[in-house]
């Protein structure tokens, strides 16, 4: 042996010496002292993930908990020891994949891939390497493209006896494909049809036939867009009855075409157990579907129907919203409920009615709370896009959960006066008697007319909030002065001054919204037709000074983002009005009027207070023309 060598394992030995040393030292630390099992719980609680961070985060960050492994030695042995620690492999890193399989041992495996994206030859291996255990596969979420889906399922036909969660989406990593991709026929021995444990199915493009031994004993079930041949009633109906602990059922364009049966009488379900339901199809299933499932009053509901034909007056598409309206639980139950005492029917205490464009859908949606000091309003704003606003998640997790939403489309770009009708046939089935907020968003003014609003919700005894957002404030306002005097109807205070007849008792004048106290405008143009003889100021203040005199006076007025409203002309409804509360934005105006008003109000302030200028006028105005 050469000194060299004698060098070498000398300095080998001193170094598996300082780690021994260094080990024995780490075993004296208190954390050293908890039994492996604690560690190995605390090891857990590192892997989860961040509640806060999302959970397509980068691998990198998800698998950060990992440096527990290069602590000690000890923490190393514990880990690697420890089954549940591996059982969610990250199949973007093959090689720690096919190590992580290895060390979960017999623990119930996640099978995760939430994005196409990821996909390569490799990760589809490691992926089809993982599905070979099904027998303790306990999740599967898969997004990929309809050839790697393929490749991933097509030979999966043995039975998953320990697996929960299915999860298949195609193309959900691009939403350009995925909006056109065809969607996947899942094999007909997929999983052997045998799942016994399985309660929680999410397909998106991906066909699974209703007859499939899987849809049983559900309790989560959300298929979107599955392709044809969609289900009849009969199969639709024989599923459902197989679900009687379904809590969560979200379809999209999966409904029964039409109500043929084989049955001698009408097919019926019941779902005791719904707490959610959201269904995306055309109007005719909307209909079939409510009729032949019963569901609880209790239940949270989302409807978007798609009508084939504008709703004009007296159609057939006019009259299938209102048959969808009249079968919901929160309908037929509050029908009921009169004849019988003692009923739990919910409340309808908020309503938010939106038209979605110039002549083209509704939006209705109803809340069994009221507004709190906290949260101003359980309206939530519904995002431009439709595809965001129609999701699961976003009906589910908004801070006040609605119990009924309703959204009405039509193709149509040109017909006028169609929310009108749409509104009355979706709201008059409801049961608002109790109905306390009401809030109107509306766009497009000529959607809309005062008689027909007054009609449908003007008589509500209880409504003390009234929020009107949009161009269309003179409407609702011209709405607020419809009053009933002797028999006779007039819509403004003028009209009523102008009738021979003797003043109006307030025994014998009825006027809409007799409970409201609370007027908010939000987003008005006070000068939407841009004529100065003809802008809002003067008919709200009419407004509310008729009702002062008839006794219904409204006590607080709010003005938000209002524009063409200046300063001066608040403080001419303070006069009227106790409590206006107001943003103070003045905005609205060109350059050209900025500079005209200016002049105006110069002259007026010289002849008022000896030449002085408005202090602060000009700099508001300046600011806020630059700004918009």
């Amino acid at each position: 042996m050469t000194f060299m060598h004698i060098e070498n394992g000398s300095s080998s030995q001193y170094e598996n010496a300082v780690r021994e040393l260094k080990s024995q030292r780490n075993l004296l630390a208190p954390i050293s002292k908890l039994p492996a099992e604690i560690l190995c719980n605390i090891f857990m609680f590192c892997s989860m993930p961040d509640p806060v961070t999302p959970s397509t985060y980068a691998p990198d960050v998800r698998w950060r908990w990992i440096t527990v492994t290069h602590i000690t030695r000890l923490w190393r042995t514990i880990a690697e020891s420890c089954p549940a620690l591996w059982s969610k492999p990250e199949f973007t890193k093959t090689e720690w994949a096919y190590e992580m399989i290895k060390r979960s041992k017999m623990a119930p495996l996640t099978i995760e891939v939430n994005s196409n994206y990821w996909l390569t030859p490799r990760v589809v291996d490691a992926v089809g390497e993982g599905l070979k255990h099904l027998s303790r596969i306990n999740e599967i979420h898969l997004s990929a493209s309809r050839d790697n889906m393929d490749k991933l399922l097509s030979g999966i036909n043995r039975p998953a006896p320990f697996l929960r969660t299915l999860f298949l989406d195609i193309g959900r990593s691009d939403y350009y494909y995925h909006s056109r991709a065809e969607p996947y026929i899942l094999p007909e021995d997929f999983l052997g049809g045998d799942a016994a444990r399985l309660s929680h199915i999410e397909l998106s493009r991906c066909h699974l036939h209703w007859d499939s031994s899987l849809l049983r004993n559900l309790t989560y079930l959300k298929v979107h867009n599955p392709g044809p041949p969609g289900p009849t009633l009969d199969q639709f109906v024989n599923a459902l009855a197989g679900m009687s602990q379904l809590e969560v059922l979200d379809l999209e364009n999966t409904l029964p075409a039409n109500a043929d049966t084989d049955s001698p009488e009408k097919p019926h379900v019941g779902l005791p157990n719904l707490r959610k339901l959201r269904a995306v199809g055309n109007l005719i299933e909307c209909s079939i579907l409510l009729e032949h499932v019963y569901i609880p009053s209790s239940t949270a509901i989302q409807i978007i129907a798609k009508c084939s034909e504008p709703p004009e007056i007296g159609s057939v598409t006019l009259g299938l919203i209102n048959q969808v309206c009249q079968r919901l639980p929160v309908t037929r139950d509050s029908a009921n409920a009169t004849a019988r005492s003692g009923t739990s029917v919910p409340v309808i205490k908020s309503l938010l009615v939106q038209s979605t464009g110039m002549g083209s859908g509704v939006v209705v949606e109803a809340w069994n709370n009221v507004p709190s000091s906290k949260n101003k309003t359980p309206f939530a704003p519904i995002p431009a896009s439709h595809e965001s606003a129609l999701t699961l998640n976003s009906f589910t997790s908004a801070t006040s959960v609605g119990i009924l939403k309703l959204e009405f489309t039509w193709q149509n770009a040109v017909m006028k006066q169609l929310h009108n009708e749409v509104v009355v046939a979706i709201c008059l089935p409801l049961p608002l008697t109790q109905l306390r907020n009401l809030h109107i968003r509306n766009g497009y003014h000529k959607s809309v007319n005062s008689p027909t609003f007054a009609k449908t919700f003007g008589s509500l005894p209880k409504v003390s909030s009234l929020t009107v957002e949009g161009n269309s404030a003179y409407e609702f306002v011209d709405a607020l002065n419809q009053v009933h005097y002797g028999g006779h109807s007039s819509s403004s205070p003028d009209a009523m001054c102008m009738s021979p007849s003797p003043s109006p008792s307030p025994a014998r004048t009825t006027v809409a919204f007799p409970a409201l106290r609370t007027l908010k405008l939000l987003e008005a143009d006070f000068d939407r037709d841009r004529e100065e003889a003809n802008t809002l100021l003067q008919p709200l203040m009419d407004c509310l000074m008729y009702r002062s005199e008839l006794k219904y006076e409204i006590h607080k007025l709010i003005l938000e983002r209002c524009t063409h409203l200046i300063s001066a002309e608040v403080d001419r409804l303070e006069e009227i009005v106790a409590d206006v509360e107001w943003d103070s934005l003045e905005y609205g105006y060109s350059d050209t009027e900025d500079d005209d008003m200016d002049e105006d109000y110069d002259e007026g302030m010289d002849i008022i207070g000896g030449g002085e200028s408005y202090y602060g006028y000009d700099m508001m105005f300046m600011g806020m023309a630059s700004g918009f």
